[in-house]
């Protein structure tokens, strides 16, 4: 008899837990549903407490705290539910999305690794992998996920850019444009594609192509510094000077180097006739100048200073424009130059001689050049 009541007693007590269990459960889910996720997290972590086994009360915990933005609980509870089911597509997509926020490149392309080989007919997950191939630098691995994920869903948009991206990267533009037109067709007000597009049709310089695709989206979207560059480098190439100096203005907005934008604003206000302002924004491009054009931006200098007779402004341009680029026609103007201004006509037969013995092949610049040496060597002697 007393044997009896222990097993009533324990089945009581069984039947208890189960009751408290199935509570906690069912106030978990409601928490989750009405979507209070603070409370959800801690009541699916106190139901993991009471069954360790249970693969969903991970789940629940794991997308609770994730959505309150608990990343470090988060992917400890998602973990876990990956021990216990190996397979478990929610965890592991979860774990890689996590992981791709923090810019851990490499585990969140483990996790995209492990849920595309288990689930490989989903093109998310070749798309997800080829884009953290990407951001690692490893093309040839994101070109080949995006393709399997592109021909798994010929809609998938994002494929269809991250293709065109490396496309163009590789200067394949008939591809590139190719599959830009294809995700046109899908979506016609896609910003994305019209800048993409652009950004080939200058690549290959169809300057009219450029422009058109750009004007597209003008309005819609107001276009980055580098888009207005474009746009106003593009429409210089077509003589449509005053529009191109509207947009390349918007240009010097950005927070990097201005230098190109203040290149082409002085192209544009050269070809205007507008020397004063060209010679401006040529400063202001040496002033940023990181890239290779410095030599241009000198021979310019010297040009503008030189027609307007200010020699001795030209005379240091044309200097550095041939330290920079070492093209012998600038010996000549230097000579040219240096005859006119230097009272001293040692320096322009230096100069002189100088361009005679050049690899230049202007046959009557040389002769110039070494009748015009000659001559000052006689005028110097006799004066003498």
């Amino acid at each position: 008899m007393k044997y009896f009541f222990v097993v009533i007693a324990a089945l009581i007590v069984s039947d208890s837990s189960i009751a408290q269990a199935d509570t906690l459960e069912l106030s978990a889910v409601k928490a989750y549903d009405k979507g209070d996720y603070a409370s959800a997290y801690d009541l699916y972590s106190r139901c993991i407490e009471s069954d360790t086994t249970v693969v969903s009360y991970y789940e629940r915990a794991g997308l609770s705290a994730y959505r309150v933005g608990m990343m470090a609980e988060a992917k400890k509870v998602f973990l876990k539910a990956v021990e216990l089911d190996t397979l478990n597509q929610l965890s592991m997509s979860q774990l890689a999305s996590i992981y791709e926020q923090e810019n851990n490149t490499p585990k969140a392309v483990k996790f995209y690794t492990k849920l595309s080989k288990t689930f490989s007919d989903n093109a998310i997950f070749k798309r997800k992998l080829a884009q953290n191939y990407a951001k690692a630098g490893l093309i040839t691995e994101a070109f080949s996920y995006y393709a399997q994920a592109y021909k798994l869903n010929p809609k998938d948009l994002f494929s269809i850019r991250g293709l065109t991206e490396i496309f163009q990267q590789n200067e394949q533009y008939n591809e590139a444009d190719s599959l830009m037109h294809v995700g046109l067709s899908m979506d016609s007000t896609n910003i994305n594609f019209h800048q993409l597009i652009a950004r080939s049709k200058y690549k290959q310089k169809e300057y009219d192509s450029t422009i058109y695709y750009l004007k597209k989206i003008t309005g819609q979207v107001d276009l980055s510094p580098y888009y207005n560059k474009l746009l106003g480098y593009s429409l210089i190439q077509i003589d449509s000077f005053e529009q191109s100096i509207f947009y390349l203005e918007r240009a010097l907005m950005d927070n990097g180097s201005k230098e190109y934008a203040h290149y082409y604003l002085a192209t544009a206000y050269e070809k205007m006739d507008n020397m004063a302002f060209a010679e401006h924004h040529y400063v202001k491009a040496l002033e940023e100048a990181i890239s290779p054009n410095v030599g241009n931006y000198h021979r310019n200098l010297a040009k503008i200073n030189n027609d307007n007779n200010k020699l001795k402004e030209a005379i240091p341009h044309y200097q550095d424009a041939y330290k920079y680029s070492d093209d012998p026609v600038l010996l000549f103007y230097l000579a040219r130059a240096s005859d006119t201004y230097y009272k001293d006509k040692s320096i322009a037969i230096n100069y002189y001689k100088k361009y005679a013995k050049s690899s230049h092949d202007n046959e009557e610049y040389k002769k110039y050049a070494m009748s015009r040496a000659r001559i000052l060597k006689e005028e110097r002697h006799q004066s003498k």
